[in-house]
């Protein structure tokens, strides 16, 4: 019996692939700078970098985590001194993520790798089609937010 549908063409699969390929890459690379910090958490430090502290809940919809996945990468992050959580003052049953100043220096070092990551992904691309391809994987993530949730 043949099934049907093929796998190696479905935009899951081959999305799916590419992320994890991607973060794996990063990692290794990460790891042979002698940075202990996994993909899911650099991009958890980007999201404090480039913006204002944030709850833990807020960190962990705008990456697509489950809470105890948000609360075990946030763990990791303030286990090695790279984010504080505070109380908010506006609401004390929450706490306030902030990145440390001690995370800034690491953080440079990542962006470097993460840009070189993301320049051998991308190599053979025109910036048309770099430009493309942000725009469909953006549409896409737009058309499925809050679906199936």
């Amino acid at each position: 019996m043949v099934f049907s549908y093929d796998h190696k063409i479905s935009l899951g699969y081959l999305t799916g692939l590419a992320n994890r390929q991607l973060s794996h890459t990063l990692a290794a690379r990460f790891k042979a700078a002698g940075i202990n910090m996994t993909a899911e958490q650099w991009g958890a430090i980007l999201l404090l970098l480039n913006g204002d502290a944030q709850t833990q809940g807020q960190i962990g919809a705008q990456l697509f985590l489950e809470k105890s996945s948000a609360s075990r990468l946030l763990n990791g992050l303030e286990r090695r001194g790279w984010i504080n959580r505070t109380r908010d003052p506006k609401d004390s049953r929450q706490k306030l993520v902030t990145p440390t100043p001690r995370v800034l220096e690491t953080a440079e070092r990542c962006a470097v790798i993460a840009r070189e990551v993301i320049a051998d992904a991308q190599r053979g691309m025109t910036r048309e089609e770099q430009s493309a391809c942000r725009s469909l994987l953006s549409r896409i993530i737009e058309n499925l937010n809050g679906m199936g949730r």
